[in-house]
């Protein structure tokens, strides 16, 4: 049995569907001179500023990845020392 295609209008309204963005309407403040009031609109080519207090699990989970890394190469380093200087062998395996 042939698979049913969709047409180019509803292509259109799920395209429509998947790019609509959501916004958010509020009231100003009310003020004395409303008509002079102006908004300051973000500019696409402005970087948003990543604070360091926005991530606080960041700086411990490096840490923490930090010490464990070293810790698997110093075992690495005892290992290959114990075995090249015959302090315990391994059979089948020579260096």
């Amino acid at each position: 049995m042939a698979k049913k295609r969709k047409t180019r209008k509803q292509k259109q309204l799920a395209d429509q569907r998947h790019t609509f963005t959501h916004s958010t309407s509020y009231a100003p403040a009310p003020s004395l001179n409303a008509a002079t009031q102006t908004f300051k609109t973000p500019l696409a080519s402005e970087t948003p500023q990543i604070s360091v207090a926005a991530y606080p699990y960041l700086k411990k989970d490096l840490s923490k990845t930090a010490i464990l890394t070293l810790g698997i190469l110093m075992l690495q380093i005892l290992l290959f020392m114990a075995l090249k200087n015959h302090v315990f062998v391994i059979p089948g395996l020579s260096y």
